[in-house]
This record gives C-alpha cells, structure tokens and sequence, in this order.
C-alpha cells in the first residue's frame, strides 16, 4: 500500500498542466458549473458532485482554488445550487456518465446531498468536509438538532475531513466561540443508527472551516473571527491546505472499498506532517482558470 500512495503521488505531479474544461448544464434557470480535465474520458472520471456551504448558496467560483487542486487529481468537479429537484435530476442524468459519481459537501452543504442521494442506490461513496446539519435551526426545531439519528440507505463509505481549529474556542487573551460544534454532524450517532457503514476521520490541526475558500473569502472570515483559520495567510499556506484536501479525497476514493476504515481517527498538522506522502508530493499549484474567470 505505501508502494501505491508513492506511485499515485509521483504520477499526479505530472498533470498539474492538464486543461481544464469549464462549462455549464443548464436546468431551465438553474445553472450548475462544471469543472473537469480534457484530457480523459468521461467513462474512466470519477465526477465530484459538490454542495457547498451556506445549504448550497455559496458560488462555484468562492472555491476557484480547491476546485483546481481536485481537477489535478483528474476529478470532474459538478457544482450543484439549494435546488434539490435539480439536483436530483443532475444524479439522474449523469449516472451513465462517469465511472463513479462521488457527493462532496462543504459545511451545511450536508444538509442537501443527504436529501439528494438518499434515493440513489449507485451512489456508495461520500465526502463530508466539516458537515453540519443546521436543518433543525432552519426548521425552528432546536430537539432535532441535538437528538437527531439519521438513516444513510445506500451510502457504504464515508470520509469525514475535519479543518480542527473550526472546533475549537478560547477564553484568554479573548473570548472565541468556535464556529462549528453545536451544529456538527455527529459522526458516532451515525455509526450507531448505520451500522454497515464505514467511516473514516482525518483531522487538520492547523486549519479552519473557511480555509478551503479562496483567500480573498478565507481571509475574511479569519480576521473578523468569525470563523478562525491558520495563522499564516501566506497564500502558498492556502494552496497547501487545498491540495492536502484534494488529496486525502483522492486517496480515499482510491482505496475505500478494500480498506477497513470505520472509527480511524487520524490526526494531521501542516507544521508536523504524519503522512508519508507529504515529502513526496507537494506541487505548487497551476491557475488553469485565469482565461475563464
């Protein structure tokens, strides 16, 4: 297995100057942006349907720089909005298409993918970067938030990607609520109402929740401390968090169906890396948008 991950790394290193193709499917005036390499087949691309935060309001283009880094390990990036049925209907039109339709979700993004895929028995595989399940709040039912047991029907495999400082407040040399626990999706309350279902957790100590937007965004959050992220700003930091999501995505893609991951808690920092890879492969990254912005 070590011999794979090096082999994978070292042959990604050599894409970064993939096109990229970027266009839109149009669902009457719902717009869903689509972000995928040229130069594969659509047969032999893994498809990224990706809910982004807000419930799915935050644009495509908020999260330019992380999308880029999952286009450099050759995935399809579809972007869907708070349209449910839309969505639904996307999972539909696509399932012939690629080799394997995987949801991505940002924050409550959650929130919509667990109403979308619930129905799809060829959707097995799924990737949560800090999920919250603010339904609840939305509906004004504050029990269902902090009882809630959810039923996953099809879902086999769960990567659960964890940005620590989102989790974490302060008191002195000021008051700092963290931004994310009362409403984050409870990992153990799905492994006990789901018991098939397989669930793997890494955590990055040295990030926040909004770290995986572009810096213009990210930036802002940090400084009103809203939502508290690295400490270095430095533009180079952020890339290197964006790969490092791209590519524990891509791992577990890769390797989830012959690996026992259920209640693996891995912890990692950007300072003190634990990967193996993470002398192996760390490219800069290529701005293959400019033209399309």
């Amino acid at each position: 297995m070590k011999f794979l991950y090096i082999f994978i790394s070292i042959v990604n290193a050599y894409v970064l100057n993939i096109p990229v193709n970027i266009y839109k499917r149009n669902y009457d005036s719902n717009i869903i942006k689509v972000y995928e390499p040229k130069i594969l087949d659509k047969k032999d691309m893994n498809v990224l349907v990706f809910y982004t935060g807000a419930n799915s309001l935050i644009p495509a283009d908020i999260y330019s720089n992380f999308i880029r880094c999952l286009n450099n390990y050759n995935f399809s990036v579809n972007v869907v909005t708070n349209n449910n049925i839309i969505t639904t209907e996307l999972l539909y039109d696509i399932r012939d298409e690629y080799k394997e339709i995987i949801p991505l979700t940002h924050s409550s993004g959650y929130v919509n993918a667990i109403k979308t895929v619930q129905k799809q028995k060829n959707i097995k595989k799924a990737i949560f970067l800090d999920p919250v399940d603010n339904e609840g709040l939305l509906n004004f039912n504050i029990l269902n938030i902090l009882n809630k047991n959810q039923n996953i029907n099809y879902l086999k495999n769960i990567l659960f990607l964890n940005a620590e400082k989102s989790y974490k407040g302060s008191i002195f040399p000021k008051l700092e609520i963290p931004f994310i626990p009362l409403f984050a999706v409870n990992s153990k309350n799905l492994e006990k109402t789901n018991p098939d279902l397989k669930i793997q957790k890494i955590s990055n100590e040295d990030y926040g929740h909004s770290d995986v937007l572009d810096s213009l965004w990210s930036d802002l959050m940090h400084g009103s401390s809203i939502s508290k992220g690295n400490i270095n700003r430095d533009q180079s930091t952020m890339d290197d968090y964006a790969n490092w999501l791209a590519e524990q995505i891509y791992n577990f893609v890769n390797t989830s169906d012959n690996e026992d991951t259920n209640e693996d808690i891995n912890s990692v920092s950007s300072e003190e890396p634990n990967e193996e890879l993470s002398n192996v492969y760390s490219p800069s990254i290529i701005n293959l948008y400019e033209e399309n912005r």
